[in-house]
């Protein structure tokens, strides 16, 4: 076996950030917070949300990043590396077949974003009231033809760029997409505040309230925690063999991902919820509450049509950011596992992206039950699986070690969170998913 990863790096510490960022805002924070948010009580599951990014995220995020880090490898020879001769590797698959059903099953959300750039582009909202933006939405995905159009455009665009390199490829891509978002983002909330009975929106997301809580908003939290963080999907795990320097601050770094992730996610509520109560709308209106809400935002103010064209260029560029880093993760291991050259490797793991595209695409309901499964199952098993090899198999100790911790009080943390309250805590609220 030939480990092609290697020969790959960053460019610098900041392409990595960038990277996995980028990698962890789109489809997470732009798509899946708004309405995973507004299923679950607004304030309160934010407020759940943060503490479990804190808690539990940050540190298994440090870890998963660790075991690429210390190895250099990817993910099956990253557990090999750690513990030789044990079944230990088999946990990776878990990691990729997470990573390969996340970056096949949302195409969906690609389709709708390049769609909705053309039709608010060409004014096909102009003129149309709530119910109708609604009733487009729902046109939209029961045209097959449409969205296969876009999404073999989106399929073309992710191949081209996860072919070349990571340094000409992703970190490229990333350096120029995340702060062109960014500047689209703020431009989006600072109009979107200023219509009226937007303060309805502000109140739904930070003033808590109990009667719209319940211990499935818990689940909900951890499961969009792993999601937003990408913690068991892999990528993490393989940017920190891209790593080259080894004298990086690990923890330091999980925490500015984390928090951008956590910035990212509220930003994308201030888009999303003062437009949904100005309009009267139904914040609980789940996958597609993005492209049924905005719309109706772009149509009210003096320059929508153009603004609205920014917007959803801008969360293409967050949603292409995610697809791109999780087939670079992927294909970075089908390269090392078979030996296969970037442009074979690209082939095979596009060739499975698009089947299972295809299916959510065409199959009702594909999209919305794979998501549940993949954010409250699979994934919470992923990371609890990381928890345990970091905090018991390869020994907390050594992972602090490894990743140079010297203060007391970050091994405490780590030390505790990582082998202790990671994996009881996600016990218990994977439990509750049965209850």
């Amino acid at each position: 076996m030939t480990d092609k990863n290697q020969n790959q790096g960053f460019s610098s510490i900041l392409g990595f950030l960038l990277t996995t960022i980028g990698f962890a805002v789109g489809v997470g924070s732009l798509w899946r917070f708004p309405y995973v948010c507004g299923t679950n009580g607004g304030a309160l599951f934010i407020i759940v949300y943060v503490l479990v990014i804190i808690v539990i995220g940050i540190p298994l995020l440090t870890a998963e990043i660790s075991m690429g880090y210390v190895t250099q490898k990817t993910a099956v020879g990253a557990y090999q590396t750690l513990k030789p001769h044990s079944k230990w590797y088999y946990a990776s698959y878990l990691h990729i077949l997470v990573a390969v059903l996340v970056n096949g099953y949302t195409v969906p959300i690609y389709v709708w974003i390049l769609a909705y750039i053309y039709k608010t582009a060409t004014g096909f909202f102009v003129g149309m009231d709530a119910a109708g933006i609604a009733e487009s939405f729902g046109a939209l995905t029961a045209d097959s033809t449409t969205m296969f159009l876009f999404a073999i455009i989106n399929w073309a665009i992710i191949t081209v760029i996860v072919s070349g390199d990571v340094q000409n490829g992703v970190e490229k891509a990333n350096k120029f997409l995340l702060p062109a978002l960014a500047v689209i983002m703020v431009v989006c909330i600072v109009i979107g505040l200023r219509v009226d009975g937007a303060t309805k929106g502000l109140a739904y997301m930070f003033k808590p309230d109990m009667s719209t809580f319940s211990f499935n908003a818990v689940t909900a939290a951890v499961g969009q925690a792993f999601f937003a963080i990408g913690i068991g999907m892999l990528a993490s795990m393989i940017f920190g063999s891209y790593i080259k320097n080894k004298n990086e601050n690990i923890i330091k770094h999980a925490t500015i991902i984390s928090t951008s992730i956590i910035i990212a996610g509220i930003a994308a509520g201030l888009m999303i919820f003062p437009m949904v109560f100005a309009f009267d709308l139904e914040p609980g209106a789940g996958v597609g509450l993005t492209m049924i809400t905005l719309p109706n935002v772009f149509n009210y103010i003096t320059g929508g049509r153009v603004i609205g064209t920014l917007f959803y260029v801008g969360f293409y560029f967050a949603a292409l950011s995610s697809a791109i880093g999780l087939a670079e993760a992927i294909i970075a291991v089908v390269m090392d596992r078979f030996a296969l050259t970037r442009k074979k490797a690209v082939a095979a793991v596009m060739g499975v992206i698009i089947v299972i595209g295809c299916g959510s695409i065409l199959i009702p309901g594909f999209l919305d039950n794979v998501d549940i499964v993949t954010s409250n199952y699979l994934l919470v098993i992923s990371g609890f699986l990381i928890a345990i090899f970091v905090g018991w198999i390869w020994g907390i100790d050594n992972f602090l070690d490894a990743i140079n911790v010297k203060k007391p009080i970050a091994r405490l943390w780590l030390k505790v969170s990582v082998k202790y309250l990671c994996p009881i805590a996600i016990a218990v609220i994977f439990a509750g998913n049965f209850i």
